[in-house]
């Protein structure tokens, strides 16, 4: 297929330059070599270019320079090549105007997608401000998997149920699948069930006329029709009533709502993306989640692995964070090997979540320079989940029940001190129900 979009590559490496355009050609781009960073703004200044690939290192000036000059004399985006882990110059390129960078070794395939995407206009001229909450990071075997599977239904109007513990992504992954869609112009609309009390639950997504009931001052769209053209997340919804889930079921097979108050139906055209920590097919056995909600939701389920079982994911994550932390807080901050590694060979109980609340945690201690494996030690000491990782049980506490007791009290402190005493969210860390932990809690003697 013909495209009309241009690429110039100003790299030293002649065989990277000569396989990336052999790539880019296959797919009907028009590409162009430079060697050096001096040649490749005199191509940049002579010819109509839509996408430069600009290394950082050349062997006349370095790819900031380079791009200083690009900025002065072309409107061409330029994605820039950084070694593996290097935040600083990453940080530096987006600062002046780079639209996009990648980690070499590149990944040819995901390096034609942003330049499609560069090309068409879909990307903005900032990665920072495009990605700023976007946690959604593929390098595992595992996750490119969910990838391939969601990219055979991202454009139809099938529901897909994303499954996972709390704090694996499933939230961003719905984002993403939104953004992937032929839907993106839409709204994205998010709802977190199990937040909402039950008695507000219905008046939430489906909206209320005014005088429906006390305190209806006003008329108020629900969640379903904010979304419509779009995509609806349903977030925790293995939470629900059953009651609650006849009206939800209702709803998606009539394609239509009706306001609390009202007797009129109002025509719905969304997507429908729900996601639960729950098992809900055992639900269905049990029957505290109806069979034909369940089947509607799930067109397509997604099970997304913990971060556990998917270590590769990590280091993408961390660097992805730091970078977007730098940006907010204007520091250059870089992460040791030695920091790095110990952070991978951590579980992360509570998955990609506690992973970036502990990058954030750790950034703001530290003012300046690389982050070390000593800059872990209070994150370590401080959170207990992280306490437990590699201490054995002290010799003196020979009864199991009473040390596990000791262990889950602690994490259960930490979580609602983190949480500032939200209940809630600190159950949804903990990857327990708020009833759960409520009780825990009256057995600890705990109060917050």
């Amino acid at each position: 297929m013909e495209n009309k979009c241009s690429v110039l590559m100003i790299d030293d490496e002649q065989n990277l330059c000569k396989l990336v355009a052999k790539k880019l050609q296959k797919s009907g781009f028009h590409t162009h070599a430079a060697y050096t960073g001096e040649k490749g703004i005199q191509m940049a200044k002579t010819l109509d270019i839509d996408v430069v690939i600009l290394d950082y290192m050349l062997p006349d000036m370095t790819g900031i320079d380079v791009l200083k000059k690009l900025k002065e004399v072309t409107q061409s985006k330029v994605i820039m090549l950084t070694a593996y882990g290097n935040v600083e110059s990453a940080v530096q390129s987006m600062k002046i105007g780079a639209a996009d960078y990648l980690n070499k070794p590149i990944e040819l395939e995901e390096l034609k997608n942003i330049i499609a995407s560069l090309c068409t206009g879909k990307q903005s001229d900032a990665v920072m401000e495009k990605d700023k909450d976007k946690d959604f990071i593929s390098k595992s075997p595992a996750m490119n998997k969910l990838v391939e599977m969601v990219e055979y239904v991202k454009d139809t109007d099938a529901s897909i149920l994303i499954l996972g513990e709390s704090g694996v992504g499933k939230t961003a992954m719905a984002k993403w699948i939104h953004e992937q869609s032929h839907r993106k112009h839409n709204p994205f609309v998010a709802i977190n069930c199990a937040a909402i009390p039950e008695a507000l639950l219905e008046s939430e997504l489906f909206g209320y006329r005014k005088g429906a009931f006390t305190g209806a001052a006003s008329s108020q769209k629900g969640k379903f029709s904010a979304a419509d053209g779009g995509t609806i997340f349903l977030d925790e919804i293995g939470e629900i009533s059953l009651s609650m889930q006849a009206k939800l079921l209702h709803v998606i097979e009539e394609k239509k709502v009706m306001q609390l108050g009202s007797n009129e139906y109002e025509s719905l055209d969304v997507r429908i993306i729900s996601a639960t920590n729950k098992p809900l097919q055992q639900l269905v056995e049990q029957k505290k989640f109806r069979e034909d909600l369940y089947y509607r939701l799930n067109l397509m389920e997604v099970t997304i692995p913990p971060l556990r079982h998917r270590k590769e994911d990590i280091e993408p994550l961390i660097h992805h964070h730091i970078i977007k932390l730098n940006t907010k807080y204007n520091k250059t901050l870089a992460v040791s090997n030695a920091a790095l590694q110990q952070l991978i060979s951590y579980d992360w109980p509570g998955n990609i979540r506690e992973l970036l609340n502990a990058i954030e945690r750790v950034h703001i201690l530290k003012r300046h320079g690389t982050i070390e494996l000593s800059d872990l030690t209070y994150l370590f000491n401080k959170q207990g989940s992280h306490s437990y990782k590699n201490q054995p049980i002290k010799a003196k506490q020979t009864n199991l029940s009473h040390a596990l007791g000791e262990v889950e009290e602690e994490m259960i402190k930490n979580a609602l001190e983190e949480m500032k005493g939200n209940q809630t969210k600190a159950a949804q860390k903990l990857g327990i129900a708020r009833h759960t932990l409520i009780y825990k809690m009256k057995k600890m003697g705990l109060k917050f």
